[in-house]
């Protein structure tokens, strides 16, 4: 009997607590009116919601095997952008097997001929590099690269990192402008970012278990 009751407990619904997430609350923190000309949040619990890491452009997910889901995205006039996003799967191995679709999406998806970012005007083309880390139970870096013909280099468009902890995804993205240029910089405040939420979200029931 209390073998059954820990199994069930396992693949109940978790839901995501309001304030939950690292960026949560200067998202829904009153905004002046300046601010808000200058700055845009977007919270969204959709479950069907895509990952805001999303190589082949899937316009929306199953939510099969989802149990909740928060993104947080953060724009500026800069510009620039960054998100912050919580899957909560039914199972360990329902966030697995996305884990595993969106690192199959990166190498289905890798190169794309024809990126228009910027002021490249459409000239150079775009390609995901994908490095597993260290971070969570299971975790991968990845780049959005861009070619720049003009200087004859790749140059980073959007840097993130997707952790799976027990049931949970955890994903942060963000570009040059909220990093900065430096890609080792970059990669260390994703890691630590995606650690802390990581460590953060064993506290729900069952995620980690």
């Amino acid at each position: 009997m209390i073998t059954l009751l820990v199994a069930a407990l396992a693949l109940a619904p978790v839901q995501i607590p309001d304030g939950f997430l690292l960026t949560e609350k200067a998202a829904r923190a009153p905004q002046s009116e300046v601010d808000r000309a200058e700055s845009w949040w977007r919270i969204s619990d959709r479950t069907t919601a895509p990952l805001t890491l999303n190589p082949c452009g899937r316009k929306r997910v199953s939510p099969a095997g989802r149990s909740a889901v928060r993104t947080i995205v953060h724009d500026t006039s800069a510009p620039s952008h960054s998100s912050e996003q919580l899957l909560i799967h039914r199972s360990a191995g329902a966030a697995r097997a996305a884990m595993r679709t969106l690192l199959a999406d990166a190498r289905r998806c890798r190169t794309q001929p024809h990126g228009k970012p910027y002021s490249w005007g459409g000239d150079g083309k775009t390609s995901w590099v994908v490095t597993r880390t260290r971070t969570g139970d299971e975790a991968a870096l990845m780049h959005l690269m861009m070619y720049d013909k003009l200087n004859k280099e790749w140059a980073p468009l959007l840097s993130g990192i997707v952790a799976r902890k027990g049931r949970a995804l955890i994903l942060y993205t963000g570009d040059q402008d909220t990093f900065g240029h430096s890609r080792a910089g970059a990669v260390r405040t994703l890691r630590k970012t995606a650690a802390r939420m990581a460590a953060k979200v064993c506290a729900l029931p069952s995620i980690c278990a």
